[in-house]
């Protein structure tokens, strides 16, 4: 029996600084974010304890550090909103994460949100920018340099369904998925396949099936396994594979679909 689809997704913005010769994205990033002010939520830490990157749904844990910032770089760099989404710097790039839902009318509502809340930040921002100036923010996937960054989806799944199912299922599914939910894009960034237009952005930039990471050999499935949730009985399908998309029909239809994907897979 299927458990219902709690999701939500997590979209990383491209941004520039247009006339900014030594234009730096990462304190551009934190003075966007700050410069949000409709929010009443107060000063909220972002609490790190419970996140782990590097437990892998293999069933094994890969080596590395958790990077938890200190209490001023917290500050500087999450806002926590009214919503419930969560609006922070990841890396070099503005990101949204939208609240967790139930249903796929209420996620498209809460993604087209963050687009606003971006916006009226870039408005903001750019009021305390030097004249001559001004922040751009792109809703896409790749710098047309060979950078990609993402838009991510999470699902709430059961534990009990095993991962390799999940895998077997899946694998055809998101590659075809991106035939009615890609983005588009002119031109390649991956110079093994040249080609004119492509369907769609993230293509370019995935080189094998089944991994952890997420931002070098991106996979087809991503394996990261961290819940936010009781390990025992849930896990949180981490999507990374899809294209960050304006329409709404397109946002409906690419998370609508993969819901009841997994659904039947529990069934």
């Amino acid at each position: 029996m299927a458990i219902p689809k709690v999701m939500g997704t997590e979209v990383e913005y491209g941004i520039t600084v247009k006339g900014d010769p030594d234009f730096d994205p990462i304190s551009s990033c934190v003075l966007l974010v700050n410069a949000y002010r409709e929010d009443h939520a107060g000063e909220i830490l972002w609490d790190y304890d419970q996140e782990n990157p590097l437990a892998d749904a293999r069933g094994f844990q890969v080596d590395g550090e958790k990077y938890t910032p200190n209490q001023q770089e917290n500050i500087a760099r999450n806002k926590t909103l009214v919503n419930g989404a969560r609006y922070y710097v990841d890396h070099a790039h503005p990101e949204y994460s939208c609240p967790e839902v139930t249903n796929v009318r209420d996620l498209v509502v809460h993604e087209k949100a963050g687009e606003r809340i971006l916006e009226a930040s870039r408005r903001e921002a750019n009021a305390l920018l030097p004249a001559g100036t001004q922040m751009l923010i792109y809703k896409n996937n790749s710098d047309r340099k060979g950078n990609s960054y993402g838009s991510h989806e999470n699902y709430l799944m059961d534990r009990r369904t095993s991962f390799k199912q999940i895998v077997e299922c899946l694998m055809p599914f998101f590659v075809t998925r991106q035939i009615y939910c890609g983005a588009g894009k002119v031109g390649s960034e991956n110079r093994g396949h040249p080609c004119d237009y492509q369907i769609s952005q993230r293509a370019d930039f995935f080189e094998t099936e089944v991994a952890l990471d997420t931002m070098v050999k991106r996979p087809i499935i991503n394996t990261r396994d961290e819940p936010h949730a009781d390990r025992e009985k849930y896990r949180r399908l981490h999507v990374i594979v899809g294209d960050a998309n304006l329409s709404e029909y397109t946002i409906y239809l690419r998370n609508g679909a993969t819901a009841i994907v997994l659904a039947m897979i529990e069934d």
